[in-house]
């Protein structure tokens, strides 16, 4: 079972969405909609790519996003994936390394606590 956060992005107003915290992902994932609700405009996107997932390849957009916040931190100007995870998934999205990366973790698996420091 993934731990399941809230996470925000803020642009003039705040859009709320789950996450999991994927230490195993590169960039972070949010859907779609989340993006296009914001005012970001999916069309002309910073980059394209492949991803190969268990149905299959698709094609998902990276953007750039103004501030994302998540465990009581914020990341800005960040990029991110768009793309809807599967419909019977518990999360969202994915909160993964390019987030992480800000910040000093450490993940107990005997406790099942995480902490998070400011770098």
């Amino acid at each position: 079972m993934p731990l399941v956060l809230k996470s925000a992005i803020n642009t003039d107003n705040v859009q709320t969405f789950s996450v999991a915290l994927d230490t195993g992902a590169s960039i972070t994932t949010i859907p779609p909609q989340v993006a296009t609700d914001l005012g970001y405009d999916l069309s002309n996107p910073k980059q394209e790519v492949d991803i190969l997932a268990s149905n299959g390849i698709f094609t998902a957009k990276i953007i750039t996003v103004r501030k994302l916040t998540a465990i009581g931190e914020t990341v800005e100007d960040i990029d991110v994936l768009c793309h809807d995870l599967p419909e019977d998934s518990i999360v969202e999205g994915l909160l993964s390394l390019n987030f992480l990366q800000h910040f000093d973790i450490n993940i107990s698996f005997s406790t099942g606590t995480i902490e998070i420091y400011s770098k």
